[in-house]
């Protein structure tokens, strides 16, 4: 059992070359996710099927810029591979906040979808943010990204997953100091390309714990086995929280003890996210909040947060009539009007 546990890990997270050869074989979930767009500042067009906006399409694509197309016809739009389309009934569908992950802009023409957007993003960032990653039974994309990593790795016996629910996802599971175990995780994939933050500061969760104190853990290199970057943080039981984790305050670790001639983390690649709960801090000493037994975190969302005026929206053929005053009050300098 432990062993099938480890093998699972391993070749979720392509570890083991053999098991990238079985995969490329049997198994088909790299090809049903490959229309998503794994880059940061994505461009987020509302395609309309009027000659502007296959215009527009064509330049941006012409460009090789990472494009999220919201469409109500998908198969009219050519697809590449930094492409990603999504398609959207505004008569049954309403906008999720997983559309905002990783876009920097947004481009509407003559007004189409604006207020449904602009409620989307005021209810999910402030004008400083970036969305990394928003957690919803129908964001496929999270359930294909996230896997965990527990004690198994060292012989231990603890256990956990990440369960997707309506609009958070649950960290759960039961830790156990047994077989020197003693620590559970999920961890994302590495991004690739890895994400590009220089512009931002810092990370900002948006969570639920259950009084223990848990570490953040990101990494600016694609090795499985390399320098992490820490940041612990304590929860209040059945309380929302928002932690801001600054990414001057990352500790370098390696395997539990920090490493004090490592470089700082370098904001221009991150690679991966984790979330972790342990019975060890650093260097030996104790997560003074641990025990053992079943454990959650909720988490609502994982953002990038300290650069002016992201995302950005762009109202391209409209006038300036046509734009509801009440949006650019509570949008402000973030919107655009670029008329024709």
């Amino acid at each position: 059992m432990q062993l099938k546990r480890l093998w699972d890990t391993l070749s979720f997270f392509d570890v083991l070359p053999f098991s990238r050869c079985l995969q490329s074989f049997f198994n088909n979930e790299r090809k049903q996710t490959s229309r998503y767009v794994s880059t940061m500042n994505l461009i987020l067009l509302c395609h309309d099927h009027t000659p502007l906006a296959q215009e527009t399409l064509t330049y941006l694509q012409k460009q090789n810029l990472p494009l999220r197309i919201l469409t109500t016809s998908p198969n009219s739009i050519t697809s590449t591979p930094t492409t990603e389309i999504i398609n959207f009934n505004p008569a049954q569908d309403t906008l999720s906040s997983s559309l905002l992950e990783r876009v920097s802009d947004i481009i509407c023409l003559n007004g189409e979808n604006v207020e449904q957007l602009v409620n989307l993003i005021q209810k999910n960032l402030n004008p400083s943010e970036i969305l990394l990653s928003t957690f919803n039974s129908q964001n496929q994309y999270q359930a294909y990204l996230w896997g965990a990593v527990d004690d198994v790795v060292m012989g231990g016996v603890s256990s956990s997953n990440l369960i997707l629910g309506q609009d958070k996802a649950i960290f759960t599971g039961n830790v156990s100091t047994n077989n020197n175990g003693g620590f559970v995780s999920v961890r994302s994939k590495n991004f690739t390309p890895p994400l590009d933050l220089s512009p931002y500061d810092g990370i900002r969760l948006r969570i639920q714990g259950d009084g223990q104190r848990y570490k953040f853990i990101t990494r600016c290199e694609g090795k499985w086995d390399g320098i992490s970057y820490c940041y612990s943080f304590d929860t209040i039981a059945n309380v929302w929280m928002t932690i801001n984790i600054p990414f001057v305050d990352l500790i370098p670790v390696f395997r539990a003890k920090t490493v004090r001639d490592a470089d700082k983390f370098d904001r221009n690649q991150l690679y991966s996210l984790q979330l972790m709960l342990s019975k060890f801090e650093y260097d030996g000493g104790y997560n003074p909040t641990f025990r053992s037994g079943l454990f959650k975190l909720e988490i609502e969302s994982i953002k990038a947060y300290g650069r002016a005026n992201s995302p950005r929206l762009i109202l391209l053929g409209s006038e300036k009539d046509q734009v509801n005053t009440s949006l650019l009050k509570v949008y402000g300098k973030n919107i655009e009007e670029i008329n024709f």
